[in-house]
């Protein structure tokens, strides 16, 4: 059984509560909790609560810590823990910048201990088809892939209601960092990393805020495969549309459906090269595979962490994965930065100059509003 302890008890940190005494997480148990405030739940009204981090790493007896706090925190409290021979779950992003992402995932190794990341979309049932379809060759060749994701609204209030929200010092971005970090994730354990993109980000164009609301990306993969990402947490109602063009087959993912277009001779490019026909499109045969519920989820992800913990099974969610959307979240921001095309891998420290930079000139906010309120229906994707 492994001991788990939680750091932040806010609307995830109650997710995770949730799983950990519901039965929904396998050979686990919850044994200490803490934050900065102490938190009404009946579900942890009998476990250890603890104010101080220190003293709960110290004296909670936990094996392994879940850290649900907000961004700016996640480098330093997955450092501390892993440093205390404490294995780590952390929250998305895994840190502000690549260069500390890989810091952790290179700590991790040398205390042999595991540093997770809640890469929570990957266990969503259309992705990992789309992902089995790209992997198998199912598709053939991937020519284009455009998606199209802007379905991530937030008002104003959203901001309004946390002292970090939206600001560079706070979270060191906003839809690509907070909102669309799991579709590029997504985007990333599909296709991998781009060798280079150009991104347009609008900063505060819907919302007072320092950080961007609106992104445009275009990227280059090897083998001719282009890409374009689009983002928005400012349109409603915005959509959610995936299109993946194959030699194989055309896809295209949208309400919950996936509409695959197989092309009856097999190739696209040996039809384009060989018909006689200077109008001629190639027979297809349409299939429609339709998914319901959201997978595993966080529940999934935090059993094969605890697996992993236990030595039963291999980390899927390790911080080597985590630095993979980061690397896609910072290159689109470092290209807006730089009003250019960039290369990826990117200079890592190069961005965390700009990122501190950046967050010099910023301040949390000293009043937040306390008149919002929480639909957790809404919350979670």
């Amino acid at each position: 059984m492994l001991k788990i302890g939680l750091i932040g008890l806010g609307p995830i940190g109650s997710l995770h509560i949730d799983n950990l005494t519901s039965g929904a997480v396998k050979d686990a148990e919850l044994s200490c909790v803490c934050d900065m405030r102490k938190v009404d739940n009946p579900k942890i009204a009998d476990i250890p609560f603890y104010s101080d981090i220190d003293q709960m790493i110290k004296e909670g007896g936990a094996d392994a810590i879940v850290i649900a706090t907000p961004s700016f925190t996640h480098f330093e409290l997955a450092k501390k823990c892993l440093l205390a021979g404490k294995n780590v779950l952390v929250e998305k992003p895994i840190s502000l910048c690549t260069a500390d992402a890989k810091k952790l995932e290179a700590l991790a190794k040398d205390c042999g201990k595991i540093c997770a990341v809640m890469l929570n979309q990957r266990t969503t049932p259309i992705y990992k088809r789309i992902k089995e379809m790209v992997s198998s060759g199912e598709i053939g060749k991937v020519n284009r892939v455009s998606w199209n994701m802007t379905n991530w609204f937030r008002p104003q209030i959203y901001f309004d209601m946390s002292a970090w929200r939206g600001l560079w010092k706070g979270e060191a971005g906003g839809v690509l960092i907070n909102q669309a970090i799991h579709n590029i994730d997504a985007f990333a354990w599909i296709f991998g990393l781009p060798q280079s993109l150009r991104a347009w980000c609008k900063f505060g164009k819907y919302h007072n805020i320092e950080v961007e609301d609106e992104v445009t990306c275009y990227m280059e993969y090897p083998e001719n495969m282009t890409a374009t990402f689009i983002t928005s947490s400012g349109e409603h109602p915005g959509s959610n549309r995936f299109e993946i063009s194959g030699d194989k087959a055309y896809v295209v993912s949208e309400d919950g459906k996936l509409k695959i277009h197989k092309f009856v001779g097999g190739s696209l490019r040996e039809f384009t090269l060989d018909t006689k026909y200077a109008f001629g499109t190639p027979e297809t045969v349409e299939t429609v595979e339709e998914f319901e519920g959201k997978g595993g989820q966080h529940a999934e992800v935090m059993n094969n962490f605890v697996s992993a913990c236990l030595g039963k099974s291999k980390c899927d969610y390790d911080a080597s994965q985590g630095v993979l959307s980061l690397t896609l979240a910072n290159a689109m921001l470092l290209s807006s930065f730089k009003n250019s095309e960039i290369p990826v891998p990117f200079d890592d420290e190069l961005y965390a100059k700009i990122l501190a930079e950046k967050q010099a000139s910023s301040e949390l906010r000293k009043e937040v509003r306390k008149d919002f309120i929480l639909d957790f229906k809404k919350s979670f994707r």
